[in-house]
């Protein structure tokens, strides 16, 4: 019983230490075929390049759950690479209607991750702003891998060999 109740008191404090000391969140503004810029992660059609949130520190970002993992896939490359940052071309012409509305189809996007650091009086430093991806949502072939190079040379060469 005295090992038990030894087990029981042992409280471990750690859970109130390693906060982050800085916040970050995401942002993409994208172009339009209209001409107008929207935030194509937020799914909204004004670009705010201020941290969310209502006062609070808080990592943030536009979209939930397993979305919080997307930025960090961005090195991906290749086919990968096209699957990844291509979704968020037809996700958003395809919750805007782009069929009946072709102003609103998106043509390219930059992915930022901005951050500020929390200052010890729970205000922020200014914000710091990395592109991440820039995505040419027109094209198919936003990654140039080793081997398709190769092809288009080879291709190339023989155009001039006629």
């Amino acid at each position: 019983m005295k090992h038990i109740w030894s087990t029981l008191l042992h409280n471990r404090w750690n859970v109130f230490i390693g906060a982050e000391e800085y916040v970050t969140w995401e942002i993409a503004p994208g172009r339009l075929a209209d001409g107008s810029v929207v935030d194509v992660w937020g799914r909204k059609n004004d670009v705010e390049w201020q941290m969310p949130g209502t006062g609070a520190p808080c990592t943030s970002t536009a979209r939930p759950g397993r979305w919080r993992s997307f930025p960090y896939l961005a090195e991906l490359s290749g086919e990968q690479g096209e699957a990844l940052w291509g979704y968020l071309c037809r996700q958003w012409d395809k919750e805007n209607d782009v069929e009946n509305n072709e102003g609103r189809r998106l043509l390219r996007f930059n992915f930022f991750m901005l951050q500020a650091d929390v200052k010890p009086n729970m205000g922020f430093s200014s914000t710091r702003k990395r592109l991440i991806h820039s995505h040419d949502c027109t094209r198919n072939d936003n990654f140039v891998t080793a081997a398709s190079t190769a092809s288009r040379e080879a291709q190339i060469d023989e155009k001039k060999e006629l």
